[in-house]
Formats: structure tokens, C-alpha cells, sequence
């Protein structure tokens, strides 16, 4: 195996030379992977973009709820933001157009779990959602205009992880 040509397929950051990882051996090398893998920034789990009369309705996505930061501090605001959910989105939403009636629905298949959601949207739009809107998971269900929307999903207990479903449906749900 020719030590050159594995060097020269590995991307390195510029600030760390590939003669000096030779030097520093490949434990290093792996050891600068892993803490560049962690620091780096997380994304939304998943991204859809929707127009009006969207097919299938609802439309679904799955990621892990929870976290460690207050859902609170990411919305800027206390009144009713409750739960704890990791710093990045989990989704990300584009609507195409304006939306009369956009109903958005956290559901998980363990009735412990206790979701929360935040949605934050254009011109300063951010709507906060628990159990205690009125039903057994969080919704919300509103005119949303047209534009780009985060979708967190938290936990009412910090660092509590679970499995979610996020369901989009231009009709109300239950």
C-alpha cells in the first residue's frame, strides 16, 4: 500500500500540514477527525418544502427529540416555550406560499415522552407548543405565510431523547 496516495485522498484541514500528521502518526490524525467531527455545526435533521394542496397529506418526518438547552432561551421568549431541545432544528420547513391553514403535530408512540415544539418563522413568527394546548401532543394550527420555518422538538425533561414524528397537514388533525 502506497503511504503517498492515502495522503493525498484525505482532506486536512489548512491549518494542519499532511507532514505533520505523518509526523504526529495516524492516532493524532484520527484524534483531530473526531474533535473537528464534534465541534462542527449540526443541521436540521431534515428538510421538506411544501405548496399548497402538497401530496401525501399529512406530509411526515421522524428525527429524536430532546436536549439540553431551554426551548425558552432559542425563542427568545418565556411565554408558554417549554421543554428542553438540542441548539440546532431538527427540520427545517419551506412554504412556497401563503398557507390559510397549516396544522403541524408532534406525535411520539410513547405516551412518557412529553414533547414540546417551537416553530420560528418570517417577519419574527415564533408560536411555542406543549401537551397543554390543548390535546395530547403539541400543535399548531394557524394561517403561516409564505417562507422559511425551524421546527425544534423538545422534551418537558433536559436530555431526555426520543423518537418523533413531525406530521404537516393543510386540514386540522387530532
Amino acid at each position: 500500500m502506497d503511504i503517498n496516495k492515502i495522503s493525498c485522498q484525505v482532506k486536512v484541514p489548512e491549518v494542519i500540514s499532511q507532514t505533520s500528521l505523518f509526523k504526529l502518526g495516524w492516532g493524532a490524525f484520527v484524534s483531530i477527525s473526531m474533535s473537528l467531527a464534534i465541534a462542527a455545526p449540526s443541521f436540521a435533521q431534515s428538510a421538506i418544502s411544501l405548496s399548497r394542496n402538497f401530496r401525501p397529506d399529512p406530509a411526515t418526518l421522524s428525527g429524536n427529540g430532546g436536549g439540553s438547552t431551554s426551548i425558552a432561551s432559542i425563542a427568545g421568549i418565556a411565554d408558554n416555550c417549554r421543554g428542553f431541545a438540542n441548539t440546532a432544528p431538527n427540520h427545517t420547513i419551506t412554504l412556497n406560499e401563503t398557507f390559510p391553514l397549516m396544522d403541524i403535530l408532534v406525535y411520539t408512540s410513547n405516551i412518557n415522552d412529553n414533547p414540546t415544539m417551537l416553530v420560528k418563522g418570517p417577519n419574527g413568527i415564533v408560536i411555542c407548543a406543549n401537551d397543554e394546548s390543548g390535546g395530547r401532543y403539541p400543535q399548531v394550527s394557524r394561517r403561516l405565510p409564505k417562507g422559511n420555518y425551524q421546527v425544534w422538538v423538545g422534551s418537558k425533561t433536559i436530555n431526555q431523547s426520543f423518537p418523533y414524528t413531525l406530521s404537516l397537514s393543510e386540514i386540522h388533525q387530532k
